[in-house]
């Protein structure tokens, strides 16, 4: 089985994946593209193929690998000269190549869907987007497994397209049995994301909800600093008056994601209304600040509310409606013996089954029943042809 990757995404779940299938006695292969660095000229290159590939797309509808991202160019070419009985694909750029590696294998084909990709919001191209559902149209229905980052997901793609019911399994963190001490000194709230931007994430709101919560609430940011600096979000801060209120902190180290939450008390997941990918997904973030021990606060998406009505570990509010986001953080500062509650419990809910482990079993029991079914039928084809 070829695993491939994304080099950014390539994670401790897929490497603990890749082991229990070893162990099931599935000999597993990661593949992580680019497969070489790339130099400024050959990355404006690539970049001019794939505004030519997004041009053709709209004129013609043939798709070509780069319409997606100019990550994946060569990646067609490299697995033509890799047999393997089995390509999973792990986010959508490596899909249609790894379609076609299957095809010309007369390989199985699993595909790991973690997001709605059609409609990802955040200024996704619509050729982009159209060009999504052609291959998905395409390619979902001979696929042998499709694993969803949720059961909204699944369910979705169930509705959309004429597959089996997709594998539900969260991108869970892993078990953390040790955590340090809280930061006290107040509430403490904890927003994380990879870049620290305004956008559908729900930074803005929180950021408005600061305003007009009492001083002894504290508002922790993490994660990268956009293209300017993070001029415009500290311009912002200090429009509001909330300067002594809001710390910017620099992205966690690797795999540290949940002892950086830990020192906090509330996590926020602020997802607002409007892509379908915010409204079916779930970030990994909420599984971090389970395992983290933190209570939650989530907008009441349904990808969101799912896990917060299963875990008991958190409270959810109007997506955004900053008044519900104030009632909520409020609600938790008045009353720390709901805060203890909700912390214990997703804690509980982390450590039992909303972990990485847990979910990494169902995966690969997932994919042995998938395979043995399926490869078997192959196999059987192929004594029928000969």
């Amino acid at each position: 089985m070829i695993f491939l990757y994304y080099k950014p995404d390539g994670s401790i779940a897929s490497e603990e994946a890749i082991a229990k299938l070893e162990n099931q006695g599935i000999n597993c292969r990661a593949l992580l593209f680019p497969t070489s660095k790339r130099s400024p000229v050959k990355w404006l290159i690539y970049k001019i193929i794939t505004m030519v590939s997004r041009k053709v797309f709209i004129v013609s509808k043939i798709i070509f690998q780069p319409v997606f991202s100019e990550k994946t160019i060569g990646l067609t070419k490299t697995l033509k000269n890799i047999e393997a009985d089995v390509f999973f694909a792990h986010n959508f750029e490596t899909l249609l190549p790894a379609a076609i590696a299957a095809e010309n294998n007369g390989a199985a084909l699993i595909f790991d869907c973690m997001e709605f990709y059609s409609d990802m919001g955040d200024g996704q191209r619509a050729d982009v987007s159209r060009a999504i559902v052609e291959i998905e149209e395409r390619y979902l229905p001979r696929c042998q497994l499709v694993i969803a980052a949720s059961q909204e997901l699944a369910s979705s793609y169930t509705d959309a397209y004429p597959i089996r019911l997709p594998l539900a399994a969260y991108n869970a963190s892993p078990t953390c049995l040790e955590l340090p001490q809280r930061k006290g000194g107040g509430l403490n709230l904890y927003w994380r994301n990879s870049v620290l931007g305004f956008g559908q994430r729900g930074l803005e709101d929180v950021l408005a909800a600061m305003a007009r919560l009492p001083s002894d609430v504290h508002l922790h940011l993490q994660g990268h600093l956009g293209q300017d600096g993070g001029a415009g979000l500290r311009q912002r801060i200090a429009e509001l008056g909330i300067t002594a209120k809001v710390s910017i902190l620099p992205p966690h180290a690797l795999g540290a994601a949940v002892l950086s939450a830990a020192r906090f008390d509330i996590g926020l997941c602020l997802e607002r209304k409007g892509p379908r990918n915010h409204e079916l997904t779930v970030s990994n973030k909420m599984f971090d600040y389970h395992m983290a021990g933190l209570a939650v606060i989530a907008s009441d998406l349904p990808g969101l509310a799912t896990v917060i009505r299963t875990s008991e570990g958190g409270l959810l509010y109007e997506a955004g409606n900053i008044q519900a986001l104030c009632v909520a953080v409020e609600t938790l500062r008045t009353d720390p013996e709901l805060l203890s509650t909700l912390q214990q419990n997703a804690r509980k809910f982390a450590v039992s089954k909303g972990n990485m482990e847990a979910e990494v079993d169902r995966v690969a029991d997932a994919v042995r029943t998938a395979l043995s079914v399926d490869l078997d039928q192959v196999l059987a084809q192929q004594v029928r042809l000969s």
